[in-house]
């Protein structure tokens, strides 16, 4: 009986030292398996993440809210706020001093200055998937004047206005020569007609004009700062930094000029 008794004892043992040793083994494979996961999952993050980093600026159409990633590959110059953020309006008259660097760019002219970014913006909406050109740049004081007489004459003459009210009326749409920024060779115009103003093409440069230093000119809201009236295809080039500022603040040229004029005397 005992011998019997201690054989089974015997074997009871040595089946639990078996499970001990399975549970072991099981335990091993568990963790090997774990580390082979774990190694997969870490190898497949870096592999997606050098493939979304390495993709080319540029490729595919980019949303209209989205900032092109071409545009951090060139530091656009930053410019002298003594001229960037020249004022001039039916208000305010052209500084007889102020002095123009004109060139020539698709069709029309414009100041150098503001070519570099000009040319950028434009670049950087072609890679999104939109062809925009600016209809007109620079416009010399006797050719600014003629439009502001002709504006005068055709009020006159189809709205039956005296000349003094057309005078009046023609300053807000279409300044006296000396008294538009389109002197200053830092405005461009792009088309006014409602087919491009109703566009995405339009609504990317409304979105992105302020990342190449450009500013919507003139809104229906600050017509008592600017003097004009509103007109959507016109912009002005003031500086990224600037245009930025503008922006988060809500502030046309005129107001702007006057913040940094208050900002300077502060400090």
């Amino acid at each position: 009986m005992n011998i019997h008794r201690q054989e089974r004892i015997l074997t009871d043992l040595d089946v639990s030292q078996k499970e001990i040793g399975s549970i072991h083994r099981l335990r091993r494979w568990m963790t090997v398996l774990l580390v082979g996961i774990l190694l997969l999952v870490a190898l497949l993050g870096s592999f997606t993440w050098r493939t979304v980093h390495s993709a080319p600026a540029g490729s595919g159409k980019s949303s209209a809210s989205s900032i092109p990633s071409s545009q951090e590959d060139v530091l656009l110059p930053i410019p002298d706020d003594a001229w960037a953020l020249t004022v001039v309006s039916p208000n305010k008259q052209i500084s007889s001093s102020f002095t123009v660097q004109l060139t020539s760019f698709g069709g029309i002219q414009v100041d150098k200055r503001i070519l570099p970014a000009l040319k950028k913006m434009l670049t950087d909406a072609k890679a999104a998937g939109y062809t925009l050109q600016p209809a007109e740049g620079y416009v010399d004081a006797s050719t600014q004047e003629k439009r502001y007489q002709q504006k005068i004459q055709e009020l006159m003459k189809n709205n039956g206005k005296t000349r003094a009210i057309a005078e009046s009326e023609a300053e807000a749409i279409v300044p006296p020569g000396g008294f538009s920024e389109n002197q200053t060779g830092m405005a461009v115009t792009f088309p006014s007609d409602s087919t491009f103003l109703a566009s995405d093409g339009y609504h990317w440069l409304l979105n992105h004009c302020v990342d190449y230093g450009f500013v919507r000119r003139y809104a229906d809201e600050k017509e008592g700062y600017t003097g004009l009236k509103n007109n959507p295809s016109h912009f002005r080039y003031v500086g990224t930094y600037n245009a930025q500022t503008m922006r988060r603040l809500g502030l046309c040229l005129e107001e702007y000029a006057v913040y940094k004029k208050n900002q300077q005397i502060n400090n």
